[in-house]
């Protein structure tokens, strides 16, 4: 009789790799055959995974076991698979497996299956879970235990964005495969819950995270394959584990709360790596734990297992417990007190830190304690519990498949639990693979990655890949083929399929060879490939790591590492599959300066033979950044990113480019001197413009890396300009202002002050201009703006004075004189002369000048415009009425006076005019018209025509007068 019953509280201790299956007509003991069905329109493959129940638990020589049932418990369990349609290809998520202690709980989604669990017999010894997995791809599978909710790094919040990947034609040659999301690198990122230090119930309890993948790909590829696979990995806990011992009625130490210092917030699990920044912390990596209270059975009596659980703590954190209570000074007095224990080996108090490892355990025994002190020792031991599986001894020669492996000739190792032979690659090396199938066996044997070129290995009988040969063998010998002389030797996957009961099983034969390197982690930027190590500096990423993993069977090391790479977690390791972490310090003393191109090649040596040796080139790139220093009167402006320079080769701006292994100046135009000090990773350039160099002109330059010409800085704009002032644009609002010539070295203004009249100029220079204000009759205002050559654009006008009016000059003022000097330089100025215009003076109200009359008998200024364009003379007015203070209506001796005649004949007749010629003064003054004088007896006026005058009788009507004054 079957029972089906969910995971309570199991304790799943390890999970051994095996391989089985059956046909649709064998069914094996408490499964069922694999119907080969079709499940959501897409062919499945049934996977039966064995976790073990009831296992003998190891005890420790004082008769504790070694994990408590607690700890062994699993709440939750999630499996994820990702697919690709290649073996070699890129893995992205397909879909999900779910078990939850409450099944009430589990995820709700078209990728998510329930996962059950099935008793296998009465007693429970095994259970079984069987998963059906999506045909078509190659798989890999990753499993997560008690850890629910999985953090993307980049939000801080539980990742949601799983999206399973979708197959259009499963199985056929135009199966089109639509990625899923994650991609199983971006998978690996994703994180445990985090801890937060300000929640004071926020500790690590039971049940723990647990972790285990199988991401060796399962070929899912072959629908004609219908036979079920049994397979499994082995969980590890995520955590460690401290025990304490103390016995308080002797130490008078009684411990009330347990707590850690220094310690990482949580951890991404493929592989397992502490959150945060390696190998050192950044601020706010490392945090101290909430409390925990210390009241498990035998606190402070004894040995209280699982006191307190920790992420993993790197040594460089420098972590530590806090034990918290009191301490019994004497029979009646309690002091509170608190101990730090660092994380330091038994006995070796002045010692380094050492690592606090996921799946290990540290006791705590407390030796002695006083007011201020606490002696202690800590003794680290493995947390993993080994059992057994259907009474299957994994030291025996035959393995639970029925297959022995025997060395015949070579060195050589054989892993029984993982069935991996790893060999030497001399010629000569061989050993036999001998299994018990009455009825014999298909055979495939196939290299990583499709590999055909590099077929290193025979086999005899040779593999006839599932053909319908009629061979019956047993034995079978694989040795090192002697033909073949290449440099590369792929991993051989050996496949056995018994030709009656479809039962499969895997043998891996790996070279003990060059080691094999492969990228696993890198930070924004960086890289791994074709066994280059490219570390990517950024304004973000300061510390560039990448993490590889280093295949060599017996253990790798490191060889000729320089000082300034760090290399985590050690140089050399046991581990045939190890983690290396390579991490710049490009603030140590060795950096290459400037880092070379080819970048600095380290060795990685295989353990089990120093022979076989692999290079790894490690390279580096960083953004190119620039900062800047100005000599002389040189600018840099840090808002457009302008460089000015002034024909002055004093006046320079030094650059300070920093970019790993050199930078390099692009588009640099000829009239620009730049000088370099070598190719530096700090590289300091200095540009200047010769003395009398090309101005006018400019030039957008950038800084590009050495190393990869695709890095470049920022653009920045050199200009050239003149040290030197320019003077233009001379313009006023009258016609009788004017200048001789601008470009004069003393230039002269003619400047006609009536009212609202002006004259001005504009100068380029470099830094502006201060100008003299003679602050008299004439003034100057100044505006200036900026150009965008960062040359100053200054507007000088001229204005008359502050205080003055047009009656201000009736005479002429003296010449004034300004000076316009060069801020650049205050030895370049230039002076302009000012002078009043001087054909007339101003006549008060106009714009226009007065004209002059003068002859032997007057020296007279004429109004320009008229007083009045109609008097009749015999009405009674005065001059006041019509003209300005100073000013008068001419007389009939004024008129006599300007024709120099004083005689009226008066035989001529009234209103006749007597003509006469003589001065031109006189028609410009008085233009072509009849002009009143000022009321007599005479009647007479002025009259000017065809440029004649003489005076004339009042008789002939109204006339306009012009007002007059004397010189």
């Amino acid at each position: 009789m079957r029972t089906f019953n969910k995971l309570y509280g199991i304790p799943l201790l390890s999970l051994l790799l095996s391989v089985a299956a059956c046909t649709s007509e064998t069914e094996e003991p408490g499964g069922k055959p694999d119907s080969g069905g079709i499940q959501d329109g897409t062919p499945r493959r049934e996977v039966l995974l064995t976790l073990k129940n009831k296992l003998s638990v190891p005890l420790t020589k004082a008769g504790d076991a070694i994990a408590t049932a607690a700890e062994n418990k699993i709440s939750s369990l999630d499996i994820y698979v990702f697919g690709s349609k290649t073996e070699d290809g890129v893995y992205t998520y397909q879909e999900r497996f779910c078990y939850r202690e409450k099944s009430g709980e589990i995820p709700v989604g078209d990728d998510v299956t329930a996962l059950d669990l099935n008793a296998k017999d009465a007693d429970g010894k095994e259970t079984t879970a069987l998963i059906s997995l999506k045909k078509g791809l190659f798989v890999k599978l990753y499993c997560i235990a008690n850890q629910r909710e999985l953090i993307d790094p980049a939000t801080n919040l539980a990742y949601t964005g799983f999206t399973p990947l979708v197959q259009s034609n499963p199985g056929q040659a135009n199966n089109m495969v639509t990625a899923g999301v994650p991609k199983e690198d971006d998978f690996k990122l994703l994180q445990s819950v985090q801890l937060d230090p300000a929640s004071p119930t926020d500790v690590l309890l039971t049940p723990l995270p647990m972790t285990g993948s199988y991401a060796t790909p399962l070929d899912l590829t072959d629908f004609s394959v219908s036979a079920r696979l049994q397979l499994g990995f082995r969980l590890t806990r995520s955590v460690a584990r401290f025990d304490v011992v103390n016995e308080a009625s002797t130490s008078k130490f009684t411990i009330e709360s347990v707590s850690m210092a220094n310690g990482r917030k949580g951890v991404s699990f493929f592989p397992l790596t502490v959150t945060g920044k390696l190998p050192n912390a950044d601020a706010g990596d490392l945090v101290t734990y909430p409390a925990r209270k210390f009241d498990g059975e035998k606190a402070n009596e004894g040995v209280c297992t699982g006191a307190f659980y920790t992420w993993p703590s790197p040594a460089a954190d420098g972590g530590y417990l806090i034990l918290s209570g009191t301490y019994a000074a004497n029979q009646t007095e309690n002091i509170p007190v608190t101990y730090k224990i660092p994380f330091k080996p038994a006995a070796d108090e002045t010692g380094n830190y050492i690592e606090v490892s996921q799946n290990h355990r540290y006791t705590v025994e407390i030796t002695k304690a006083d007011e201020y002190k606490l002696d202690f020792t800590i003794n680290v031991a493995d947390w993993t519990d080994e059992g057994n599986i259907d009474d299957y001894e994994p030291g025996g020669d035959t393995d639970k498949e029925g297959f022995t492996i025997t060395p015949v000739t070579g060195d050589m190792t054989y892993d029984k639990p993982s069935r991996t032979v790893t060999m030497s690659i001399v010629d000569g090396t061989q050993f036999t693979i001998e299994g018990n199938s009455p009825t014999g066996y298909y055979t495939t044997m196939y290299y990583e990655n499709g590999d055909l070129a590099h077929q290193w290995l025979e086999m005899d009988p040779k593999a006839d890949n599932m053909t319908k040969a009629d061979v019956v063998p047993s034995t079978f010998t694989v040795k090192k083929n002697a033909v073949y002389k290449g440099t590369k030797f792929p991993i051989a996957t050996i496949r056995f399929t018994d030709k009656i009961t479809a039962k499969e099983t895997i043998v891996i034969v790996q070279p003990i060879a060059n080691p094999v390197v492969k990228g696993v982690t890198h930070t924004e930027g960086s890289s791994f490939n074709d066994n280059e190590v490219l570390l990517n500096k950024t304004s973000t990423v300061t510390d560039p790591s990448v993490t590889v993993s280093v295949f060599a069977s017996g253990g790798s090391e490191l060889e000729n590492i320089p000082d300034w790479l760090k290399v985590s977690p050690a140089s050399s390791q046991t581990l045939s599959n190890a983690p290396y972490v390579f991490t710049a310090d490009v603030s140590n003393a060795s950096f290459p300066n400037p880092f070379p191109a080819d970048g600095v090649t380290i060795t990685v040596k295989n353990s089990g033979d120093k022979s076989k040796t692999q290079d790894i080139t490690i390279k580096m790139k960083s953004n190119v950044t620039v900062s800047c220093a100005a000599a002389g009167q040189a600018e840099y402006d840090t808002n457009s990113n302008a460089i000015r320079l002034y024909n002055d080769e004093n006046a320079k701006v030094t650059l300070t480019v920093n970019s790993i292994g050199g930078t390099e100046l692009v588009n640099k135009p000829d009239w620009l001197t730049v000088t370099d000090d070598g190719n530096k990773n700090d590289g300091k350039y200095t540009f200047y413009v010769a003395n009398n160099g090309t101005t006018g002109v400019n030039q957008k330059v950038t800084f590009r890396n050495k190393i990869d010409n695709a890095i470049v800085s920022k653009e920045f704009t050199v200009y050239s300009n003149s040290k030197d002032m320019a003077f233009s644009a001379y313009t006023d609002n009258s016609n009788y202002s004017s200048i001789d010539n601008i470009s004069n070295n003393t230039p002269v203004i003619t400047y006609f002050p009536c009212e609202n009249s002006y004259a001005e100029f504009t100068v380029i220079s470099p830094k502006g201009i201060t100008v003299s204000d003679p602050s008299s009759w004439a003034k100057f205002t100044t505006s200036e703006s900026t150009l965008s050559t960062g040359l100053r654009q200054t507007k000088i006008q001229l204005i008359r004075g502050n205080g003055y009016s047009d009656a201000s000059f009736n005479t002429f003022k003296s010449n004034l004189s300004i000076s316009v000097t060069n801020k650049y330089d205050n030895s370049t100025k230039k002076t302009f002369t000012i002078k009043q215009y001087d054909k007339g003076i101003v006549y008060p109200g106009s714009t226009l000048p007065a004209n002059l009359i003068s002859n032997s008998t007057v020296n007279i200024w004429v109004a320009p415009v008229n007083a009045s364009n109609s008097i009749a003379w015999q009405n009674s007015f005065s001059s006041g009425s019509y003209c300005p203070s100073g000013w008068r209506i001419p007389s009939v001796a004024d008129y006599n006076n300007i024709q120099e005649h004083w005689d009226w004949d008066a035989d001529h007749g009234s209103n006749r005019n007597i003509l006469y010629t003589g001065n031109a003064q006189v028609t410009v003054a008085f233009p072509g018209d009849f002009w009143s004088s000022e009321p007599g007896s005479l009647g007479l006026g002025i009259h000017t025509t065809g440029g004649k005058y003489g005076l004339w009788t009042l008789g002939q009507g109204n006339r306009p007068i012009r007002c007059i004054r004397n010189k």
